[in-house]
C-alpha cells in the first residue's frame, strides 16, 4: 500500500489515535502522548498497521513480530526498538478500518478513562554549593 495511491484512505496513526480516544471516552481535549501510545497499542491489536522508516520510504504493513518488538512512543508517532533496529517514524492505518476498530473497542468495553503510562524519567539536575 502507497499513500500515492490512495491518499483518502491513509490516516496518520497519531490522528487516529486522538479521534479513537475523543469516541472512546468523550473528551475534548487531546490526551496526553503516553495515552495516545496505550490507544495505538489497542488499536494495534484491532487492524493492521502500515510504517516506514523513512517519509521517503513507501508504507508497507507491519508484521506481528514488528508490532510485537517496538513499542509506540511520542504520541504514536513513532515506533521504536530496543534491539537497536531504526525506529518507524510514519506509522498509518487505513481510514476505512478506523471505524471497525473502534466500534470493537467499545464492545469490549475498552475506553481509555483510566489509561495509565509511565512518563519518561526526568533528570535532575545537580545544584552544586555556593562557596563563600
Amino acid at each position: 500500500m502507497s499513500p500515492e495511491n490512495s491518499p483518502n484512505e491513509i490516516i496518520v496513526l497519531r490522528d487516529a489515535a486522538v479521534r479513537a480516544h475523543r469516541e472512546l471516552v468523550g473528551a475534548g481535549v487531546e490526551p496526553p502522548d503516553g495515552v495516545l501510545d496505550v490507544v495505538a497499542i489497542a488499536l494495534a491489536a484491532c487492524i493492521r498497521i502500515f510504517g516506514a522508516r523513512a517519509a521517503e520510504e513507501t508504507l508497507h504493513p507491519l508484521t506481528d513480530e514488528e508490532v510485537a518488538g517496538g513499542r509506540f512512543v511520542h504520541g504514536a508517532a513513532q515506533m521504536q526498538f530496543g534491539d537497536g533496529r531504526r525506529p518507524f517514524t510514519q506509522l498509518a492505518m487505513r481510514q476505512s478500518d478506523l471505524g471497525d476498530a473502534i466500534a470493537r473497542l467499545k464492545r469490549a468495553g475498552v475506553n481509555f478513562s483510566h489509561a495509565r503510562f509511565e512518563p519518561s524519567p526526568r533528570r535532575v539536575p545537580k545544584v552544586l554549593p555556593v562557596s563563600a
